[in-house]
């Protein structure tokens, strides 16, 4: 079908495919704005794999939906997302090629993206958003309760 993403379970020793998400697995997939409601999917199942629990499920899913919106939400462009665990913490990165955002420490472009802001520092322990000529990255952590 044109346009779709798929999306790509790697563990993270090289070349090795896996079928399961593993202690040291990496969820992966393109996407654009329009996918970004496929992405909360993706998002609950890992999260839920990964042992976050209910009463964070919901947060770590909208922190997701919201970092890859904060990413593709200035236009047209194209976006990677990560997802893996380190220890006690579940992390999602979220990469794209459009336009430079700031969010972190910045001036904000406008009112909805300053709210954005606002919510993932609160859903969040760690959040970075990084912005330059080459786009924009968005890195999120959560601890496993």
């Amino acid at each position: 079908m044109a346009g779709a993403m798929n999306t790509r379970m790697r563990d993270w020793r090289a070349g090795q495919q896996a079928l399961t998400w593993s202690a040291h697995s990496l969820a992966e997939r393109k996407f654009r704005q329009a996918d970004v409601p496929s992405l909360r999917r993706l998002a609950a199942g890992f999260g839920a794999w990964a042992g976050i629990g209910s009463a964070r499920l919901a947060d770590f899913v909208l922190a997701v939906s919201e970092g890859a919106a904060c990413v593709v939400g200035g236009g047209p462009s194209t976006a990677r997302i990560r997802l893996w665990t380190a220890g006690s913490r579940v992390l999602c990165e979220v990469r794209g090629d459009g336009a430079p955002r700031q969010c972190a420490g910045g001036p904000v472009h406008d009112e909805a993206e300053a709210m954005r802001c606002r919510l993932l520092r609160q859903l969040c322990e760690q959040v970075s958003v990084a912005s330059g000529r080459d786009g924009v990255t968005v890195l999120l952590s959560f601890t496993v309760s």
